[in-house]
């Protein structure tokens, strides 16, 4: 499997300047986010920043890629986790917001229009990115209902759908909260709500 950009060393040259941009994205927005005000950030002068990403589509295109490696990897350790359906979905959640913690200012590249409207190419992939973790929730789902853990009479896509809202639901609010409450709590209060929905 190939290793994202998230698994190298901060210092490394693209860890650096990804790790920079998603901290000008977090305080201050997408449209924050300028080749010369990254560059400053990074301590690069402008033209050996372009040596790495010639636009700054490019340098978002690369993290989604990146965020999608992540992901795979997540699915990858549940996986081999072998636990049962509902405990992998607790393991898949707690995966998903502990690398969403870390990296606070992805929330806005996957969960805001702010970046990809109007952009068809941008568009189709955060769709590809989401569309691949809802399979893969929906696979664990189908787990669950084959296991007779959770109801047989779910619909597995919604249900997905469902699951993946608690990560926004929870990364948001621990936001409003100014990052000062924990984000495992409030993800482990959605999910006991969450479950008294699916269980069977």
């Amino acid at each position: 499997m190939k290793r994202s950009i998230f698994f190298q060393a901060p210092d490394s040259r693209k860890g650096d300047i990804i790790t920079s941009a998603l901290r000008i994205i977090d305080q201050y927005g997408i449209k924050a986010l300028t080749i010369s005000r990254l560059a400053k950030e990074v301590g690069f002068v402008e033209s050996a920043l372009y040596r790495h990403f010639k636009s700054k589509k490019e340098l978002i295109m690369f993290i989604i890629d990146n965020i999608l490696e992540e992901a795979r990897s997540h699915f990858k350790e549940v996986e081999e986790a072998g636990q049962e359906a509902v405990e992998a979905l607790k393991n898949l959640l707690y995966l998903h917001l502990n690398f969403l913690e870390e990296y606070p200012g992805i929330f806005k590249i996957v969960y805001s229009d702010e970046i990809h409207l109007g952009d068809k190419e941008l568009q189709d992939r955060i769709n590809g990115l989401i569309s691949e973790i809802i399979n893969f929730i929906k696979k664990v789902i189908q787990k669950g209902m084959a296991e007779k853990k959770l109801k047989a009479s779910l619909d597995v896509t919604v249900a997905a759908m469902h699951f993946l809202g608690l990560v926004y639901t929870a990364f948001s609010y621990w936001t409003i909260k100014k990052r000062k409450v924990s984000l495992k709590k409030i993800s482990l209060a959605l999910f006991e709500q969450y479950l008294v929905g699916v269980k069977a």
